[in-house]
This record gives structure tokens, sequence and C-alpha cells, in this order.
């Protein structure tokens, strides 16, 4: 029988696995990404890739003491970690619509989708840092051997590149949304699905810490991926709605796939 943790964590895995699916089959029956911006879904992409990392390397390389004196364990779960690898492959299926349209999907799609520049220099800062860390990381190992803190301070690092993903990701959508004057072709199902999943994301980790300790100042440094990424993530889906209901009474906006 579940418990009402794991309840939790199945309804927010399933929200957020399920919000993945919305925008690649409005593309297809659409024949056209132009409600998406490129400029999200590489972002998205390399957010995702830190993520999955991230969380691989706290549940499966995680070390276990007996004698209390290492740091609390981060509360994930083995959903959080195949909920993150499903949205990074969902992701990639994203992205080959927007790029490749296309060619790989025959989409009658005119020009080529590029990034505008200050979002491609973020997206290769972003690798930069990922690079430069994960060598820091390895080389820390090698030399030191495993230890719990650096594979928390790295991993936290990565959920950091993860949350300036989530909301530098945003911005573009919504300019986008914004320029368009129509939310036409956008998957709206796709918002209310993040919306649920990060509201039970939350409480699946208030009832996980109301059940342990408590709430204080290092059980927040420990989960603080988690409950940025809640937040981050039902902030701009908030945006998203209040976009839709603006535009919604608007007729569709022709936009050509230009370069964004």
């Amino acid at each position: 029988m579940l418990s009402f943790d794991d309840l939790l964590g199945l309804v927010y895995v399933s929200s957020w696995s399920i919000s993945m699916y919305p925008p690649i089959i409005t593309n297809w029956r659409h024949k056209s990404t132009s409600a998406i911006s490129v400029d999200f879904v590489m972002l998205n992409t390399a957010g995702y890739s830190y993520l999955v990392i991230s969380i691989f390397l706290q549940l499966y390389f995680w070390q276990l003491t007996d004698d209390g004196s290492e740091l609390a364990r981060p509360k994930l779960t083995q959903f959080d970690f195949w909920y993150c690898l499903h949205g990074c492959i969902m992701n990639v299926v994203l992205l080959t619509q927007v790029v490749a349209g296309a060619r790989i999907w025959r989409f009658p799609v005119k020009g080529h989708r590029k990034m505008k520049l200050w979002y491609l220099r973020i997206l290769l800062a972003s690798l930069a840092i990922f690079a430069t860390l994960s060598v820091q990381f390895m080389y820390a190992n090698c030399r030191y051997g495993w230890d719990n803190s650096r594979t928390l301070v790295y991993c936290n690092n990565l959920f950091l590149l993860k949350i300036s993903m989530s909301l530098i990701k945003y911005i573009p959508q919504v300019t986008h949304n914004w320029a368009r004057k129509s939310m036409e072709c956008f998957p709206i199902q796709g918002v209310f699905l993040d919306i649920t999943g990060g509201i039970a994301s939350l409480l699946q980790l208030i009832w996980q810490l109301s059940s342990d300790k408590g709430f204080s100042l290092e059980v927040f440094v420990t989960n603080f991926g988690k409950i940025g990424l809640s937040m981050v993530t039902l902030i701009f889906n908030f945006i998203f709605i209040m976009q839709w209901l603006v535009y919604r009474a608007q007729g569709a906006e022709v936009v050509p796939e230009y370069p964004l």
C-alpha cells in the first residue's frame, strides 16, 4: 500500500512527466513550433542534464555512516531521478522538433531556428562552469577520496546551474508569447500539470521533514535544490496562465520561424 509520502511523489512525478507531452503533441498536430522559443528549449535541456547528474550522485553515491556524524542525506527519492531522466529525454525530443522540425518531423518550416546571442552566451557559460566544477570534483575525489560534504557542494552547485537555467529559460518563452500576442498552439495543459507537480513536490518535502527533523537552516541547505526548483516552476507557470488569460480571446498571429 502506498504511503502518503509515496503518493505525493507519484503525483508530482506523474504530473511533471505528463506535462512534457503536450508541447510535443501540439507541435506535431499543428506541424509547427512557432509557439515554442528555441532559447527556452536549449536552456531547459542543459538544465535537466545538470539536474540528472546531481540527483544521480546524491541517490547512488552518497556514503552512509553509522555514527551519525555525517551530513543528513538529501530528501530525494527514486521518483525524483526517474522524473528528471524522463524530462531530459523528452526535452531532447522537443529540441529535435524546434531545431530540426523540417528534416526529422517533416514540418513545413522555412529557415533555421537560432538562439539569440545573449542566451547562447549564457548557455555556453553554464557549460563552461559545469565542466570546471566537474573537473575539480573528480580531481578532489581522486586525490582525497570520496566525501559527502564535497559531493553535496558539487550537487548543490549543479542545482544552482539548473535553477539558473530555469530562471532564465522562462524569460525568452514569456517574451516570445508577448511578441506573438497570442497563446495559439501553446500547450497550456502542460502548464497546469507543471503547477500540480510543483505543489505536490513541495508538499512531499514538507511531509518528509515533519516526519523527520523538522525545518532548519541545515535542512534548507541540504534540500535547497528541490525547494528552489519547485518555487521557480510555480512562479513562472502562473505568469504563463496570466498570459493565456490575456491572449486567449485573440486570434492566432502568424509568426515566421525567425532566428530567435
